[in-house]
């Protein structure tokens, strides 16, 4: 008996660790950069309002960059056949500050609509990283992955050497998209103002509420206990769960390389409103003298 329990111990820390390893290769890289990404747009949004005031910025900017947060809300929920029963695009709320929402149902006994919470939840950033794609591929006439392929998957963040290389290319991968904006046979003036006005708008709004991120881990928690459910039945044939996600995060590549175009256009915007937000600071100082 006692080699039973030792057996079955063992077999469930097998279990355990495996879903671990199996969340971080399909999920890791996306939550890290998208956690990341919603820290620097909070940080590009309050500079915003300090540098213009909300109602100067969020009438210039906000309402565009609301919009998309809650289309990236709809988009989802409608994908996960949840029923939409209201929508706000750009509605600032005088009581609470709100300025847009999306409510949904769905049925709390259907899996597929349980998991959809978590796309539902991260669909802001999810969204706000689709639009870079294709304003890129508007204005400039190609796409990202045409500019930059880096191979961004859950083996990049792994160990130090993997994470330098990877960290290299992506570098490289944005001198050479910058680059192109800039530089690029269908640049001019009014696509670089274009351009940088509806990144900037999008960018900004590309952060998750407390109710989002709330929605999100519901279908997460899901999401991994269907995973230690299949690994502990599947487990003793084999890990072909790990390959196979392995595989499929490397599809996700283009996606990361959004994700992270976006977390450093977001930085360079935030270093140009420090910049400004300390002229206006040193002209105070100087017309008070």
């Amino acid at each position: 008996m006692e080699q039973f329990f030792h057996s079955l111990f063992g077999y469930l820390l097998k279990v355990f660790l495996s879903t671990l390893n199996q969340v971080f290769v399909l999920f890791g890289p996306s939550l890290i950069l998208a956690m990341i990404m919603h820290l620097v747009s909070k940080g590009s949004q309050n500079l915003g309002y300090r540098l213009m005031g909300s109602r100067i910025f969020l009438g210039v900017f906000g309402w565009l960059g609301t919009a998309v947060h809650e289309l990236g809300h709809a988009f989802f929920a409608l994908l996960f056949f949840h029923k939409i029963t209201e929508m706000k695009l750009f509605s600032r709320d005088a009581k609470n500050g709100t300025l847009g929402y999306v409510t949904h149902t769905w049925n709390s006994s259907n899996l597929y609509q349980i998991i959809g919470n978590f796309f539902i939840g991260i669909g802001p950033i999810l969204m706000g990283s689709v639009m870079l794609f294709f304003i890129t591929y508007l204005l400039f006439f190609t796409s990202t992955s045409s500019i930059t392929l880096i191979p961004i998957t859950g083996d990049s963040f792994s160990g130090f050497a993997s994470l330098k290389n990877t960290l290299r290319d992506i570098w490289q991968g944005f001198t050479s998209y910058i680059f192109f904006i800039f530089n690029g046979i269908d640049t001019s003036w009014w696509k670089i103002v274009l351009f940088l006005y509806l990144i900037f708008s999008i960018g900004s709004s590309i952060t998750l509420s407390m109710a989002d991120i709330k929605g999100a881990l519901k279908g997460f928690l899901i999401l991994v206990l269907l995973l230690i459910l299949f690994n502990s039945l599947t487990l003793w044939i084999g890990d072909f769960a790990v390959v196979s996600f392995r595989y499929i995060s490397s599809f996700f590549s283009a996606f990361y390389f959004l994700l992270i175009l976006s977390i450093l256009l977001n930085l360079s915007f935030i270093f140009i409103l420090l910049i400004l937000l300390g002229i206006r600071s040193w002209v105070i100082k100087k017309s008070g003298q």
